[in-house]
């Protein structure tokens, strides 16, 4: 059974920086501490609570988080570099700047998240739930996004430069003056999804079937050649402006009257 600590609330004076790293506190209360700057390096904090706890700065660089709560939690600029995330709750918090480098994330909670600018670089987000995320100028780089839920969230000048997103579902997402190099759209949902300005290049966008209902494809900058199946090129021919079909490389004879 996890200990009840004694320590110090938002409003008052925060915690010893450097208390913490190392430690085994799982399934222990943070919630509405004061921790900004504190030092969690490699420690064990699964199911840990962190609450509407104050973590701006914090470093968990290498720490065990799986199940932690960091509902509301202000974590602003802290580092998770290496850390296991599985199933960790970060619904409605504010992870901007924060750094996700190569963490393991998978099924983890961002619904409603502001993680503006932060670096989700080579991290794992198989079917994590970002519904709702305000993530502009997110850099997603070599991130795994398979089967995760963006719905409705805002992307708008993130990078996803060689980002497997295969069966990503980007319904109602905002993809505007985004960067997708080198992408994996594999069976992306992407109805209502506002891809205008974004620069497309090498970027694989097949099986999409509702692709047709995406909008400013026309206004789509390609870097170069991007890969589309023969399936939904022959069912959506008509239906996708000719310009989005030359900036992939297709080249597309008139309909004869």
């Amino acid at each position: 059974m996890a200990t009840t600590l004694s320590a110090t609330p938002v409003d008052g004076e925060p915690f010893i920086p450097d208390a913490f790293a190392g430690k085994s506190l799982p399934r222990e209360s943070f919630a509405n501490l004061a921790l900004a700057g504190a030092d969690f390096r490699g420690s064990d904090l699964s199911m840990t609570d962190f609450r509407g706890a104050q973590l701006a700065n914090a470093n968990f660089e290498g720490a065990d988080l799986s199940g932690a709560q960091f509902h509301g939690a202000d974590v602003r600029g802290a580092l998770f570099t290496d850390a296991r995330l599985l199933y960790a709750n970060f619904s409605d918090a504010r992870l901007d700047d924060a750094a996700f480098v190569r963490a393991f994330m998978h099924h983890a909670d961002l619904s409603r998240a502001s993680a503006q600018s932060a670096r989700f670089t080579w991290s794992r987000l198989m079917h994590a739930t970002l519904r709702g995320a305000r993530c502009a100028g997110a850099d997603f780089t070599g991130a795994c996004l398979r089967f995760a839920d963006c719905r409705g969230a805002d992307l708008s000048y993130a990078t996803l430069e060689f980002a497997d997103a295969a069966t990503i579902k980007l319904v109602g997402a905002v993809l505007r003056d985004a960067l997708l190099l080198s992408a994996n759209l594999d069976c992306a949902s992407v109805a209502g999804a506002d891809f205008s300005g974004a620069i497309l290049g090498r970027t694989v966008i097949t099986n999409c079937a509702d692709l047709d209902r995406v909008v400013g494809l026309v206004t789509v900058s390609h870097v170069a050649p991007s890969a589309l199946d023969v399936d939904t090129f022959r069912r959506l021919r008509e239906t996708l402006p000719a310009a989005f079909f030359a900036g992939i490389g297709i080249h597309v004879e008139p309909s004869a009257p």
